[in-house]
């Protein structure tokens, strides 16, 4: 009996010290910050430019800032909050700075993308995992890539998007717009996963708008990754009490345009590395969706090279088209390989490093789970300021699909420089398979297509909002397919053969 009390004792011990203290942390620089990773007295949850969040068993009144002196014990997360200081008075705040608050529990935004999930799981610092190319010239095989980013696909993929009026986290818009994004990606012949998770937000709990998550497997090293991700859920608050949409146009239909373009795009070619394309529900929440993704990478070892997030890039501010990079300064090696990429690729295009105090993405997710990543961004002083009103439409939000277009070339020309585009047996029509070739020509066709591929066994077309227009059985190497009465635009063939499933875009006149 007394064996039992005592190991009653210990465990009740044991767990009142491993409760601990959520503190925050000031720190200046890497060393600094990898310092307080390595200590052994800190399980570092969540860390900006400036500062560390973290559970310490044992408080230290010179080094550390007490937040809770029972961590995680009310609620299972606390939620910072981007706020400036004159607005603090309305939250419950346990700390604050000039820029935020901490609260308890989940937490409703002060405005825009302003809130972060903290979660009682073990954070890793953002790490180098391969060194990023240094980039000198341009790859022709790259700049065809580039070539084909279409402004009326990127228009297609928004609209669509924007129809559904609103993609609140746990609506049924929300789950449709997952499954379209699904089958887009699967039309594409990537392998598709709808990842669930659950949310704790101001705005109710339960399981989200599944994540989509599409494989393109590289030919030499499919278990490391080059990864993009962007969120497809939107919000208002008028679309939350009921009295008006939340179309989400430029927050962030263009993000997800932007995705699906360069997956469209990217899956004609063969790379060495595989490549990831991310569509999260519940950004808006509090970075839900790209939290239970991240982590869950994280927790299974993957070997990411780098992260690179879409999220609003339709609204133009000025003349000149131009991106603001957003990251921490801990994973400046990414940032400097954006802006190496940029200047070789596009040396007209200005690109500048910004640190961004009045919101977050998904880029933050991935960094605080140990993988550097990037958010190229909308003029951070000057973004839409329609993002979360019903006003949040082409035309009104996203004004220019030009610029949209120029986000999307170089979220392709990052990704494909890093996962290395296969060039052997490269012909002019089409790559090699290996196992065999295949043509589609004319490209641009006007009335007919010719579709040549060894053991081709069926064709189908998908139009540029990823709808299925039409399925042949073929049985046959060679195979016309009239497209006179197709209204003009841009369409994927996709070959199912004997050797494989492959993708070509080709434009209708």
């Amino acid at each position: 009996m007394k064996k039992i009390v005592f190991a009653l004792l210990a465990l009740l011990l044991s767990s009142a010290m491993m409760a601990g203290n959520f503190v925050v942390i000031s720190y200046s620089g890497r060393a600094e910050l990898e310092k307080h990773f390595a200590n052994p007295n800190l399980k570092v949850h969540f860390y900006t430019d400036s500062e560390v969040f973290a559970t310490a068993e044992r408080f230290d009144a010179q080094s550390m800032v007490m937040v809770d002196e029972n961590a995680f014990a009310q609620n299972d997360l606390y939620t910072l909050v981007y706020c400036p200081k004159e607005q603090q008075q309305h939250y419950n705040a346990l700390y604050s700075t000039e820029n935020y608050v901490v609260v308890s529990g989940p937490a409703m935004p002060y405005k825009n993308d302003g809130a972060v999930a903290i979660f009682n799981k073990k954070a890793s610092l953002a790490k180098l995992t391969r060194e990023f190319p240094q980039v000198t010239e341009v790859n022709p095989f790259i700049q065809e890539m580039l070539a084909q980013v279409s402004m009326d696909s990127l228009r297609a993929t928004v609209q669509f998007l924007q129809d559904y009026n609103n993609r609140i986290w746990n609506t049924d818009n929300a789950y449709a717009a997952s499954d379209w994004i699904a089958n887009r990606m699967r039309a594409l012949g990537l392998e598709v996963e709808q990842q669930s998770f659950y949310v704790n937000s101001w705005y109710g709990t339960g399981e989200a708008a599944p994540n989509v998550i599409g494989i393109q497997r590289g030919t030499l090293y499919p278990d490391t990754y080059v990864v993009c991700g962007s969120h497809f859920d939107s919000f208002s608050w008028e679309a939350m009490y009921g009295s008006g949409n939340a179309p989400g146009a430029d927050d962030n239909a263009t993000g997800v345009a932007s995705v699906l373009e360069s997956a469209r795009i990217m899956t004609q070619y063969q790379f060495e590395y595989s490549i990831i394309y991310c569509a999260y529900g519940c950004e808006e929440m509090g970075l839900f969706g790209s939290e239970a993704y991240a982590s869950r990478c994280q927790e299974q070892g993957m070997d990411i090279i780098g992260y690179f997030n879409n999220d609003m890039n339709g609204y133009l501010y000025g003349d000149q088209i131009h991106i603001d990079c957003i990251y921490p300064n801990s994973v400046e090696p990414i940032g400097e390989y954006y802006r190496n990429v940029g200047s070789v690729y596009y040396p007209e295009l200005p690109i500048r490093h910004v640190n961004f105090n009045e919101g977050d993405s998904d880029h933050t997710s991935f960094n605080n789970h140990g993988y550097m990543g990037i958010y190229p961004f909308e003029d951070y002083q000057n973004y839409s300021p329609y993002i979360h009103t019903p006003n949040d439409v082409i035309g009104t939000s996203v004004i220019s699909f030009e610029m949209s277009q120029q986000y999307c070339r170089m979220n392709i020309a990052c990704l494909a420089e890093i996962a290395n585009p296969v060039t052997d047996g490269v012909e002019e029509n089409g790559p090699s398979t290996g196992s065999g070739t295949f043509v589609v020509y004319p490209n641009p066709a006007e009335s007919v297509l010719n579709v040549v591929a060894e053991g081709l066994q069926k064709v189908l077309v998908y139009n540029m909002t990823g709808q299925l227009i039409e399925t042949i059985e073929v049985g046959q190497d060679h195979f016309t397919l009239s497209v006179s009465a197709y209204p003009a635009g841009i369409y994927t063939i996709q070959m199912v053969t004997a050797n494989g499933v492959y993708n070509r875009n080709v434009v209708v006149k």
